[in-house]
Protein backbone atom coordinates (compact mmCIF):
# COMPACT_ATOMS: atom_id res chain seq x y z
CA UNK A 1 0.00 0.00 0.00
CA UNK A 2 1.39 3.40 -0.96
CA UNK A 3 1.91 6.21 1.49
CA UNK A 4 -0.85 8.28 -0.14
CA UNK A 5 -3.31 5.38 0.05
CA UNK A 6 -2.55 4.90 3.77
CA UNK A 7 -3.07 8.61 4.37
CA UNK A 8 -6.50 8.52 2.72
CA UNK A 9 -7.41 5.32 4.58
CA UNK A 10 -6.36 6.62 7.99
CA UNK A 11 -8.51 9.81 7.94
CA UNK A 12 -11.87 8.01 7.63
CA UNK A 13 -10.79 5.42 10.20
CA UNK A 14 -9.86 8.12 12.72
CA UNK A 15 -13.18 9.88 12.14
CA UNK A 16 -15.11 6.65 12.62
CA UNK A 17 -13.20 5.81 15.81
CA UNK A 18 -13.87 9.32 17.16
CA UNK A 19 -17.59 8.98 16.36
CA UNK A 20 -17.79 5.61 18.11
CA UNK A 21 -15.89 6.95 21.12
CA UNK A 22 -18.17 10.00 21.42
CA UNK A 23 -21.27 7.87 21.04
CA UNK A 24 -21.02 6.93 24.71
CA UNK A 25 -21.29 10.60 25.76
CA UNK A 26 -24.98 10.89 24.92
CA UNK A 27 -28.00 8.78 25.67
CA UNK A 28 -30.81 8.06 23.19
CA UNK A 29 -33.35 8.61 25.98
CA UNK A 30 -33.70 11.68 28.21
CA UNK A 31 -33.34 11.58 31.98
CA UNK A 32 -36.13 12.58 34.39
CA UNK A 33 -35.49 16.30 33.74
CA UNK A 34 -35.45 15.90 29.94
CA UNK A 35 -31.68 16.12 29.37
CA UNK A 36 -29.87 13.70 27.10
CA UNK A 37 -26.47 14.37 28.61
CA UNK A 38 -24.96 16.09 31.63
CA UNK A 39 -24.15 19.74 31.01
CA UNK A 40 -20.57 20.95 31.02
CA UNK A 41 -19.92 23.31 33.90
CA UNK A 42 -23.10 22.51 35.80
CA UNK A 43 -25.34 25.04 34.00
CA UNK A 44 -27.99 23.18 32.01
CA UNK A 45 -30.31 24.86 29.54
CA UNK A 46 -33.77 24.64 31.02
CA UNK A 47 -37.22 25.70 29.99
CA UNK A 48 -37.93 29.07 31.57
CA UNK A 49 -41.63 29.09 32.31
CA UNK A 50 -42.98 32.48 33.37
CA UNK A 51 -46.48 33.76 34.16
CA UNK A 52 -46.63 34.91 30.50
CA UNK A 53 -45.75 31.51 28.98
CA UNK A 54 -49.36 30.28 28.89
CA UNK A 55 -50.47 33.54 27.23
CA UNK A 56 -47.71 33.24 24.62
CA UNK A 57 -48.73 29.66 23.81
CA UNK A 58 -52.34 30.86 23.53
CA UNK A 59 -51.19 33.59 21.16
CA UNK A 60 -49.49 30.84 19.16
CA UNK A 61 -52.92 29.36 18.41
CA UNK A 62 -54.04 32.64 16.85
CA UNK A 63 -50.76 33.01 14.93
CA UNK A 64 -51.18 29.55 13.39
CA UNK A 65 -54.60 30.60 12.08
CA UNK A 66 -53.48 34.03 10.86
CA UNK A 67 -49.69 34.06 10.34
CA UNK A 68 -47.92 37.38 10.87
CA UNK A 69 -44.31 38.49 10.47
CA UNK A 70 -42.89 40.66 13.21
CA UNK A 71 -39.66 42.62 13.26
CA UNK A 72 -38.09 43.46 16.61
CA UNK A 73 -35.85 46.48 16.85
CA UNK A 74 -34.02 48.07 19.74
CA UNK A 75 -35.67 48.04 23.16
CA UNK A 76 -33.49 50.27 25.30
CA UNK A 77 -33.15 50.75 29.06
CA UNK A 78 -34.31 54.25 29.96
CA UNK A 79 -34.72 53.61 33.70
CA UNK A 80 -31.34 55.03 34.62
CA UNK A 81 -31.14 52.48 37.46
CA UNK A 82 -27.68 51.07 38.16
CA UNK A 83 -26.34 48.60 40.67
CA UNK A 84 -25.06 50.17 43.91
CA UNK A 85 -21.68 48.48 43.50
CA UNK A 86 -21.14 50.10 40.09
CA UNK A 87 -21.30 46.78 38.22
CA UNK A 88 -23.78 48.01 35.63
CA UNK A 89 -27.45 48.58 34.98
CA UNK A 90 -30.23 46.80 36.85
CA UNK A 91 -32.17 46.18 33.62
CA UNK A 92 -30.57 43.90 31.07
CA UNK A 93 -29.40 45.31 27.76
CA UNK A 94 -30.96 42.26 26.08
CA UNK A 95 -34.60 43.33 26.18
CA UNK A 96 -34.91 42.96 22.39
CA UNK A 97 -33.54 39.43 22.64
CA UNK A 98 -36.08 38.63 25.35
CA UNK A 99 -38.85 39.94 23.08
CA UNK A 100 -37.53 37.70 20.29
CA UNK A 101 -37.62 34.70 22.64
CA UNK A 102 -41.19 35.54 23.63
CA UNK A 103 -42.32 35.85 20.01
CA UNK A 104 -40.60 32.57 19.21
CA UNK A 105 -42.46 30.87 22.07
CA UNK A 106 -45.67 32.22 20.53
CA UNK A 107 -44.72 30.75 17.14
CA UNK A 108 -44.49 34.13 15.41
CA UNK A 109 -42.46 34.35 12.21
CA UNK A 110 -39.79 36.99 12.71
CA UNK A 111 -37.75 38.95 10.20
CA UNK A 112 -34.30 40.25 11.08
CA UNK A 113 -34.26 43.95 11.83
CA UNK A 114 -32.25 43.97 15.06
CA UNK A 115 -28.85 43.34 13.47
CA UNK A 116 -29.01 43.89 9.74
CA UNK A 117 -25.24 44.07 9.28
CA UNK A 118 -24.98 40.56 7.79
CA UNK A 119 -27.88 41.13 5.37
CA UNK A 120 -26.48 44.52 4.36
CA UNK A 121 -23.03 43.04 3.71
CA UNK A 122 -24.51 40.18 1.64
CA UNK A 123 -26.50 42.72 -0.37
CA UNK A 124 -23.39 44.83 -0.93
CA UNK A 125 -21.39 41.76 -2.07
CA UNK A 126 -24.24 40.62 -4.33
CA UNK A 127 -24.58 44.12 -5.78
CA UNK A 128 -20.85 44.05 -6.63
CA UNK A 129 -21.31 40.55 -8.12
CA UNK A 130 -18.94 39.00 -5.58
CA UNK A 131 -21.30 36.30 -4.25
CA UNK A 132 -22.08 33.27 -6.37
CA UNK A 133 -24.84 30.77 -5.73
CA UNK A 134 -23.05 27.96 -7.53
CA UNK A 135 -20.63 25.63 -5.79
CA UNK A 136 -17.97 25.86 -8.50
CA UNK A 137 -14.68 27.51 -7.44
CA UNK A 138 -14.43 29.40 -10.76
CA UNK A 139 -17.82 30.94 -11.46
CA UNK A 140 -18.67 31.60 -15.07
CA UNK A 141 -19.86 34.98 -16.31
CA UNK A 142 -23.36 35.63 -14.98
CA UNK A 143 -23.01 32.94 -12.31
CA UNK A 144 -23.44 35.40 -9.43
CA UNK A 145 -26.27 36.00 -6.99
CA UNK A 146 -29.00 38.07 -8.54
CA UNK A 147 -30.62 40.93 -6.63
CA UNK A 148 -34.37 40.72 -7.07
CA UNK A 149 -36.74 43.46 -6.03
CA UNK A 150 -38.92 42.36 -3.12
CA UNK A 151 -36.77 39.37 -2.17
CA UNK A 152 -36.37 40.49 1.48
CA UNK A 153 -39.55 39.69 3.43
CA UNK A 154 -41.30 42.62 5.03
CA UNK A 155 -42.92 42.74 8.43
CA UNK A 156 -46.57 43.12 9.31
CA UNK A 157 -45.73 44.63 12.71
CA UNK A 158 -42.61 45.80 14.50
CA UNK A 159 -41.72 46.06 18.14
CA UNK A 160 -39.42 48.85 19.34
CA UNK A 161 -39.32 50.98 22.44
CA UNK A 162 -37.80 51.29 25.83
CA UNK A 163 -38.12 50.24 29.43
CA UNK A 164 -38.91 53.41 31.36
CA UNK A 165 -39.71 52.18 34.85
CA UNK A 166 -38.20 49.73 37.26
CA UNK A 167 -40.40 49.09 40.27
CA UNK A 168 -39.63 46.12 42.50
CA UNK A 169 -42.92 46.45 44.42
CA UNK A 170 -45.54 46.31 41.67
CA UNK A 171 -46.98 42.89 42.61
CA UNK A 172 -46.23 42.78 46.32
CA UNK A 173 -48.92 41.84 48.78
CA UNK A 174 -47.48 43.58 51.79
CA UNK A 175 -49.30 44.62 54.89
CA UNK A 176 -48.33 47.71 56.83
CA UNK A 177 -48.98 48.33 60.48
CA UNK A 178 -47.98 50.94 63.00
CA UNK A 179 -47.72 50.33 66.69
CA UNK A 180 -46.40 51.93 69.81
CA UNK A 181 -47.72 55.38 69.04
CA UNK A 182 -49.10 57.69 71.75
CA UNK A 183 -52.87 58.30 71.76
CA UNK A 184 -54.10 61.88 71.50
Amino acid sequence: MTRRARKHLIKPLVLMLAAVALEGCISPTPDSVGRYTSPIGGAPVISNETPYSAALRCMGGFVRQRPVRIAIGQIADYTGKTEADGSGRKVTAGAALMAMSAMNKAGVHMVERFDTSVAEMELKYANNKLIGDDQHPNPQAGDFRKILAGSIPGSDYYIVGGITELNFNIRSENANGNGGGTPH
